[in-house]
């Protein structure tokens, strides 16, 4: 079998390099596995080539939803919930989410959020605050939760 070489930033390839050597394996076999790991649930079962934004937003969703949440958590985002109509099982193109906010980061979270997660998932995608909501509206905030799915 013929080797390709893979570049990777330094977190990444330090990561590799602890766990191999954690491991007792190499770092070929790391990345070999949790690449396949990775893979496995998200390729569909026919592999058809077609670009990530011919994909219907909802398995571009699936695919990248992991990456997503990592986003919005190192924008101090959590409890990331789909909502609206998209959540409902909806065909839209429109994403809503609604996930608690950084206080200090103020309204500026949601645009953060939003840019974060449309470049991601390339399509529009809207951000509410849960932090701001119950501030001034608890009660939507009640409804929002009791609508929505988790991410």
């Amino acid at each position: 079998m013929r080797d390709y070489s893979l570049k990777a930033d330094g977190e990444t390839h330090r990561l590799v390099s602890d766990l191999a050597y954690l491991l007792g394996e190499t770092k070929k076999h790391v990345i070999a596995e949790a690449v396949a790991q990775y893979a496995a649930p998200r390729l569909p079962a026919v592999r058809e080539r077609r670009p990530f934004t011919d994909l219907p937003v909802r398995q571009r969703l699936a695919l990248r939803r992991d990456e997503l949440i990592r986003a919005f958590e190192r924008s101090g985002a959590s409890d990331v919930r789909l909502i609206g109509p998209f959540a409902s099982g909806e065909d839209v193109e429109l994403v809503e989410i609604l996930a608690e906010t950084d206080l200090m980061m103020g309204g500026e979270a949601v645009d953060v959020l939003a840019r974060a997660a449309r470049e991601i998932l390339a399509t529009p995608v809207e951000v509410t605050s849960a932090t701001a909501v119950a501030l001034f509206h608890p009660e939507r905030l009640e409804l929002l939760r009791a609508e929505s799915t988790p991410l």
